[in-house]
């Protein structure tokens, strides 16, 4: 299926969402792997008991091979729950693999109305920028809503990020930091491998100014190499302003993979900060992606500039 070639969102500022609060209407979607059929009920009792409505794509318990459905089935739940008007939220289930085959199908920017949270991680990147730079939409880094089957204590701290009840800002130390400095940009980004594969296509995220955020999951270090290598040759590194990285879990020796960053990285003079707690790690807080974020080395804070969403 060809690309569908529409106008790139060029808003200087991205849409923001309304924070989410109990009584409003959150879809679960499912655009890329499968996972465990029971998760779907035990994360929508999760979320009801916390006083949400809770609406399930019509394909989501559909299986082709290691896809959770058929890409016109996954499409199709996903445009309905981004362009619904009665819904408030769109969790992602799981990662995986699966998203870029629907970017194509998928006309972002016809898209009409108010944005609203879309919340997933790992594969999800494909959708992250896709959203950003073709809707203008500010999204939400953060886990996916499988996940809370087996830790409910982690939907609570995704929930308190999205009401607008945790601000979004970090402390680190020094030895996170591989070089110093002090900028502030929209936050672009997300898994690394996802990343990487955007380049060169129509929905890579605009990289001129931008923070740059990476995490990634069991990728051997000559293949984190290997991707570092290939966004330095497009040029990625000369257009942002810093790097923050998340969790690169069973990626082999940390020390390796910061050694990568020094190598790849650090001629570019812009401050870079590693292990920050975000992606696949055991802690993946929440990151509105598009949003303006300050990066202090000095200070030792990331932090959100300003807020992520609009007034009611």
């Amino acid at each position: 299926m060809p690309v569908l070639r529409f106008r790139r969102a060029v808003t200087a500022h991205l849409l923001k969402p309304r924070r989410l609060q109990p009584g409003m209407t959150v879809c679960l979607t499912a655009p890329a792997g499968t996972f465990p059929a029971a998760s779907v009920q035990r994360v929508q009792s999760l979320l009801e008991a916390l006083g949400y409505i809770v609406r399930v794509g019509n394909h989501v318990l559909e299986r082709c091979r290691y896809l959770a459905g058929e890409d016109a089935h996954r499409a199709r739940d996903l445009w309905q729950a981004l362009t619904d008007p009665k819904t408030d939220a769109v969790f992602c289930l799981r990662g995986g693999y699966g998203c870029s085959r629907l970017l194509p199908r998928l006309a972002f920017s016809q898209m009409h109305g108010a944005s609203k949270i879309f919340l997933g991680y790992s594969d999800v990147t494909f959708l992250h920028a896709a959203l950003a730079s073709w809707a203008g939409w500010i999204t939400f880094h953060g886990p996916n809503a499988a996940e809370w089957v087996n830790r409910p204590g982690d939907c609570l701290e995704t929930l308190a990020f999205l009401e607008g009840r945790t601000p979004f800002a970090w402390s680190f130390e020094a030895h996170q930091v591989l070089y110093p400095g002090r900028v502030c940009g929209r936050l672009v980004g997300g898994n690394l491998t996802c990343l990487t594969h955007l380049v060169g296509t129509p929905f890579a995220p605009t990289f001129e100014g931008a923070l740059l955020f990476l995490e990634d999951k069991n990728e051997a270090p000559y293949r984190i190499d290997r991707m570092l290598v290939h966004l330095a040759q497009a040029g990625v590194f000369e257009a942002v302003q810093g790097v923050v990285c998340g969790a690169f879990v069973g990626c082999g020796d940390s020390e390796e993979i910061r050694t990568l960053f020094r190598e790849h990285v650090l001629c570019y003079q812009i401050p870079v900060v590693m292990d920050l707690p975000f992606g696949h790690g055991r802690w993946n807080h929440v990151l509105p992606l598009g949003a303006v974020f300050c990066l202090d080395t000095t200070a030792r804070h990331f932090h959100l500039v300003d807020t992520p969403f609009r007034e009611p």
